[in-house]
């Protein structure tokens, strides 16, 4: 990944200009609008690093970091792959539930979130039924539950260790021939075929994201 070296200023101005980015982009769709005013209300207050740091000291900090894909750049992988009306999306690691919500509100996809922390995927879940958008959410340990079938599987990977990653890597065996397996700053190796690479901004920087075909 191609990461700015960002203070608390240059965060700020980072996340700035990416909201004044959807804004140009997004400012006359009304989810936009209501998912952001619903993620205010809900996650005001909430400290992720706090949670992790409480959870599992300060070592694992980084490798649970709740940096978070903009709803501008999931839209921009979802025009990549184009999937049919009516498609499967899971997220590995949905944190606030951004992409989830986003492709079902602006695409109408069926979305599945899970994310470890309960108080994430409860209020994600009110945010998507406030509003009547095809998003669940689950929340605990991802790893030791089998995958839902689905066309495409998203994962935020840029902070995994090692380790993590190769636990992921054997629980993707599950995964449907054909379906897409898109990764932030990882490549997959068999059974998996790299189609693309495409750069997009991100809460923390610019990610690496990863296009992957499950082969038969």
């Amino acid at each position: 990944m191609l990461m700015p070296r960002l203070g608390l200023i240059g965060a700020l101005t980072w996340n700035f200009s990416i909201r004044l980015s959807e804004l140009l982009s997004l400012g006359r769709e009304r989810w936009w609008w209501q998912m952001h005013a619903a993620l205010r209300r809900e996650f005001r207050g909430l400290n992720p690093n706090k949670m992790v740091l409480n959870m599992r000291g300060p070592y694992h900090v980084d490798s649970l970091a709740y940096g978070e894909t903009p709803a501008l750049s999931f839209l921009k992988i979802l025009d990549t792959l184009q999937l049919p009306a009516g498609s499967q999306i899971v997220d590995l690691g949905s944190g606030r539930g951004v992409p989830c919500l986003t492709a079902a509100a602006a695409r109408g996809y069926k979305a599945l979130g899970l994310e470890y922390f309960a108080v994430y995927t409860e209020r994600a879940q009110r945010v998507a039924e406030r509003h009547g958008w095809p998003a669940q959410f689950v929340s605990g340990n991802f790893l030791r539950r089998p995958l839902p079938a689905a066309q495409l599987y998203f994962i935020s990977a840029t902070a995994f260790p090692e380790e993590l990653r190769q636990q992921l890597l054997e629980l993707l065996q599950q995964v449907p021939a054909g379906s897409w397996v898109v990764c932030q700053d990882w490549v997959l190796e068999a059974p998996f075929e790299l189609d693309r690479m495409q750069q997009l901004p991100v809460s923390w920087g610019i990610a690496k994201i990863c296009y992957h075909r499950r082969l038969p």
